[in-house]
């Protein structure tokens, strides 16, 4: 909800049906004002500078305030002072340099979720490295060898660091890109369900944004889930084609309207933008997502024009 919290709450006990409808209208003309006001919605991708043929890139983990919602704002821990994280996106083949920077009163360290790499640069603090002492810097170097939607994330105190924001995608575009299904646009969703309540890509309803799509553009869904439990992301009126899981695609693609998303998992969909209208698009875990003063959490739509 816009000026109250990010979670469930109950309907006060006096509360006639006109009042409740009032502020659910309310929320649903806020989220329908607010398109296009916040461009960095879908992600922002994070620059690099090539060295000797490798890619090197700079993350920096420090504590931040993050509104989620107004009248709701988090003491959260980023990357580069967003939540999630700058989109890294590289391709197959590629060698990456990674600086890491730790700002936090707290160790650190940085787990690739998904990635073919050498044991060493896996992330896990006495097991394939060093913590990553506050005020130092730690320096990843790897091949990419898998493509695919996979993310990265805190792997020390990773239940408190990455559930509070330490979190983001790495895309890797595979070599040949025949290799997969045709699309339009490309979409990243970062399911979250500890800072700040439910949100998508850090934001609750209604300031999230919806996926603005032309009749019949072809639309890529990468949903990741960041957070500790389930998200049924259940889209009205257009089917989702379910082409990869975990960044593997799939022998048999499949249709559904409501694909189980759980924590540490991604999947990748195609929706054929087919019939004009701004479709509802939710978490079906209807406490994330409704409640008696309207649409709050993991809500937004896909508007087709």
């Amino acid at each position: 909800m816009s000026d109250m919290t990010n979670t469930v709450a109950a309907a006060p006990a006096a509360q006639t049906a006109d009042d409740m409808d009032a502020m659910h209208e309310a929320g649903v003309k806020k989220f329908l004002a607010n398109i296009g006001k916040n461009p960095g919605f879908w992600g922002t991708s994070l620059p690099f500078t090539t060295e000797s043929g490798t890619k090197v890139f700079n993350l920096t983990a420090s504590e931040v305030k993050w509104q989620v919602n107004e009248g709701n704002v988090a003491d959260a821990v980023a990357y580069n002072g967003m939540v999630p994280g700058p989109m890294i996106r590289v391709t197959e083949g590629d060698n990456v340099r990674i600086n890491v920077t730790n700002k936090l009163k707290e160790s650190h360290a940085v787990h690739w979720h998904g990635l073919k790499i050498v044991n060493a640069m896996d992330g896990v603090p006495f097991l394939t490295q060093p913590p990553i002492k506050p005020g130092a810097t730690f320096t990843y170097e790897f091949k990419v060898n898998n493509s695919g939607s996979h993310m990265y994330h805190s792997h020390h105190n990773s239940a408190q660091q990455t559930s509070r924001g330490l979190l983001g995608a790495f895309i890797v575009d595979p070599k040949d890109k025949k290799s997969e299904p045709a699309f339009d646009s490309d979409y990243v969703l970062v399911l979250n369900d500890v800072l700040g309540g439910f949100t998508l890509n850090g934001r609750g309803f209604p300031e999230t944004q919806p996926i603005l799509a032309k009749l019949n553009e072809r639309i890529r869904i990468r949903y990741m889930n960041e957070g500790n439990v389930i998200h049924p992301m259940h889209l009205h009126g257009l089917e989702q084609q379910v082409i990869a899981r975990d960044g593997w695609p799939l022998p048999q693609p499949f249709y559904c309207d409501t694909i189980t998303v759980a924590p540490g998992e991604r999947w990748d969909v195609i929706v054929t933008a087919h019939t004009a209208g701004a479709w509802a698009f939710h978490c079906h875990i209807l406490t994330h997502a409704e409640a008696p003063m309207g649409m709050f959490g993991m809500v937004t739509a896909v508007v087709v024009t």
